[in-house]
């Protein structure tokens, strides 16, 4: 597993942090969220059929719509047998596409079966689910206010949501709502995931050349196409990408496995050096450019922030920006006259700079 943000200088490297993963997440039922409580099933019914040729793309079952589902899953411990080798078993996942990603995200702990022993791999996942799964795969404890008119205190998912708004990777709609309880579609889940990974420096054509890429919507084909070029969502066998379908539980463990298993991920860093490059990395959390960095500069390329950029070295001349993502930036000397430089892909939701601060724009897709 592959966690490391990469500094680039003539004599420094960082060096590698582990991770530790304890995650637990189920789909509509979310085992051991509540305790001792009942939520009730309203996804779809399983569908299962034979997949051929799915090694290299993002296949799943069909699924058939079930309505009022009347079944009530009690919250407890999941169905899945351990044995001596770690495996986790099953009973219908033995001819499934995803059984390896479902073993493997079950044994590092963010996803779990069902009570009977069932994983029910192809039943979709709402946009609160999804939500969730995420924020445990990536760690995220952040949190900010909310005001959706669909999403209440009561709510197991109340503080995912939360979470997940802060982190920038999620959001709402133009009427105020989040829709938790809606499946999340394919084209949705693409543009959650590419807000959550580095996109810097990323080749290929992407869905484009997929038959129906024209019924990608607009606001979706940047996260696709990025996500697409990744590997972590692809298009079916027929060359189709379905962005409308809903997404199931066995794609979700895929996507989100993947995303751990290839991303540098940090929980928090610091900046302590000057004139290096900081680059390739996932942090979760802040990154701070400390005073130790002195009167020189400091290089920021293809990194993203799920947290915020903080500047509290008071002599710093610069700090330079390239293919970056953060939800803010927040220099803390109101007497240095830092500048901060935005290359090419700069997407800060925030910023908090004194007057003296000067914000040079020198590339394209600069939003800060």
């Amino acid at each position: 597993m592959k966690n490391i943000i990469k500094k680039i200088a003539a004599f420094s490297l960082c060096a590698l942090i582990a991770i530790s993963m304890n995650l637990e997440v189920n789909a509509n039922v979310l085992d051991d969220i509540l305790n001792n409580d009942t939520i009730e099933d309203t996804n779809t019914a399983d569908d299962t059929k034979n997949i051929e040729d799915i090694e290299n793309s993002d296949i799943s079952d069909d699924t058939e719509d079930v309505e009022n589902d009347e079944n009530i899953y009690t919250i407890q411990d999941t169905g899945a047998v351990k044995v001596s080798d770690s495996t986790i078993l099953f009973s219908d996942i033995n001819d499934h596409w995803a059984k390896e990603w479902i073993k493997n995200a079950v044994n590092l702990g963010f996803v779990s079966g069902y009570e009977d022993g069932t994983f029910k791999p192809d039943r979709t996942i709402t946009r609160a689910e999804f939500s969730t799964m995420l924020n445990k795969a990536m760690q995220i404890e952040i949190t900010e206010k909310l005001n959706f008119s669909d999403v209440s205190e009561k709510d197991w998912f109340y503080k995912e949501v939360q979470k997940s708004l802060a982190a920038g990777f999620f959001s709402g709609y133009e009427d105020n709502t989040f829709k938790p309880n809606n499946p999340i579609k394919r084209e949705e889940a693409a543009k959650v995931v590419a807000g959550a990974i580095t996109t810097g420096n990323i080749d290929g054509e992407g869905a484009s050349f997929l038959n129906d890429y024209n019924t990608i919507q607009e606001w979706a084909k940047e996260g696709v196409n990025t996500v697409y070029n990744k590997g972590y969502i692809l298009g079916y066998p027929d060359k189709t990408y379905q962005p409308s379908k809903a997404l199931t539980r066995s794609e979700a463990v895929k996507i989100i496995f993947e995303i751990v298993d290839n991303e540098n991920i940090e929980y928090g860093f610091n900046i302590t050096n000057h004139n290096e490059t900081y680059s390739s990395a996932v942090v979760v959390g802040n990154l701070n450019i400390l005073d130790s960095v002195g009167s020189g500069n400091v290089y920021i390329k293809n990194v993203v922030v799920l947290g915020d950029i903080i500047v509290s070295a008071k002599n710093v001349n610069s700090v330079e920006l390239t293919d970056v993502k953060a939800r803010n930036i927040i220099v803390e000397s109101d007497t240095n006259p830092v500048k901060i430089v935005c290359k090419d892909n700069v997407i800060i939701a925030k910023s908090h700079l004194p007057v003296i601060v000067t914000v040079q724009k020198l590339g394209q897709n600069i939003n800060i």
